[in-house]
């Protein structure tokens, strides 16, 4: 193995690392949002059923009945508030229209009233969930391509000039679907949403009608957001993952490089597929995502090298191609910032 290899399979590791614990920390923030949804939606079931409650016989025709005009005159200012928080924060507009004609009715029922409430905080919800996604995985490419063409010169000693990613090349990337259900994270975010509005809606229609008890009904709706929160771990752990093994292979080509190799994180939890695959190379125009090329599972940690039979020329056609065609040496003790100001320029 040559010192470059060597270099590269500890550098890479290790950005394979560095990159797993930011989608982790990411993934505590969003739990965030979820418990705050969590809270929302609790308030407001304790709130209906604490004004509902007669002898804590809870049901269906027990709420119709107790619904008074002054309590639904109440609601409609809360949907009036509902709106509001919705602009603020872009909701889809035929949601708003519907909030609208909420707003306007004159009767409504005390079911129906606590189903909006459900769906407008998780469309709320859901609005916050997407667009941190969406910065976090645009940032997440960025700095997997740029961090692995700064290894690969400064394991090879020598660097050139290239420009900065075109941010619309990102976006286009991030939200092409590329798994085999033809879905991009977008949209399982929003497939997401709606499962979740219909089974807490569901949930809570049957706890009315059977007339339990608040705490059960809190109890029942919360383990449902629970599994939902899970969901969005997976879906960030994997997009991540996913979208830094594309930033490593768009960097390879970039670069000129041949092939790649996989390297595995080794220790006590690694997968039995990631440890079959530790060490395999094979050409780039065999890099397919969970058959040749990391991510294979949820929770992937293996990532992918430069594979080199023998002496190679760093800087392929590619990789010169728009800048000033000159190599420079790059000191073993540079580091990431100062290699980014003097190689990467302005497109």
């Amino acid at each position: 193995m040559s010192k470059e290899s060597a270099y590269w399979k500890e550098r890479f590791v290790q950005l394979e690392n560095d990159s797993y614990v930011n989608s982790q920390k990411y993934y505590n923030d969003l739990q965030e949002i979820f418990r705050r949804a969590k809270n929302d939606i609790t308030m407001d079931i304790e709130k209906w059923y604490m004004r509902l409650a007669d002898n804590n016989d809870i049901s269906l025709y027990a709420a119709r009945k107790l619904l008074k005009k002054n309590e639904l005159e109440e609601f409609k200012w809360d949907v009036d508030r509902y709106i509001q928080a919705g602009e603020d924060n872009a909701v889809d507009g035929a949601w708003m229209k519907q909030l609208e004609n909420a707003s306007a009715r004159h009767h409504i029922s005390y079911l129906e009233a606590s189903k909006i409430a459900i769906e407008q905080h998780c469309e709320l919800l859901s609005t916050l969930y997407e667009g941190g996604v969406t910065d976090f995985l645009k940032q997440s490419y960025s700095e997997a391509y740029y961090k692995s063409v700064f290894e690969i010169q400064k394991g090879a000693g020598i660097g050139f000039e290239f420009t900065k990613i075109d941010p619309n090349k990102v976006d286009l990337l991030i939200h092409k679907p590329w798994a085999v259900d033809g879905k991009n994270f977008s949209d399982r975010i929003w497939s997401n949403k709606t499962k979740l509005i219909n089974e807490l809606q569901n949930q809570l229609t049957q706890n009315y009608i059977l007339g339990r008890e608040p705490g059960k009904a809190i109890d029942a709706i919360s383990k449902k957001l629970d599994v939902s929160k899970k969901n969005a771990g997976r879906l960030v752990m994997t997009e991540s993952a996913f979208f830094s093994s594309v930033a490593q292979k768009d960097c390879f080509s970039d670069l000129g490089v041949e092939q790649f190799e996989v390297v595995a994180t080794l220790d006590s939890h690694t997968s039995d597929i990631c440890q079959s695959m530790d060490g395999q190379h094979f050409p780039m125009s065999q890099w397919q995502v969970g058959v040749t090329a990391p991510p294979f599972h949820v929770w992937c940690r293996s990532t992918t090298v430069p594979f080199f039979d023998d002496e190679f020329d760093l800087v392929g056609t590619r990789a010169a191609k728009g800048s000033d065609g000159k190599t420079y040496e790059v000191h073993s003790n540079m580091k990431y910032k100062e290699w980014k100001e003097k190689f990467l320029k302005e497109g």
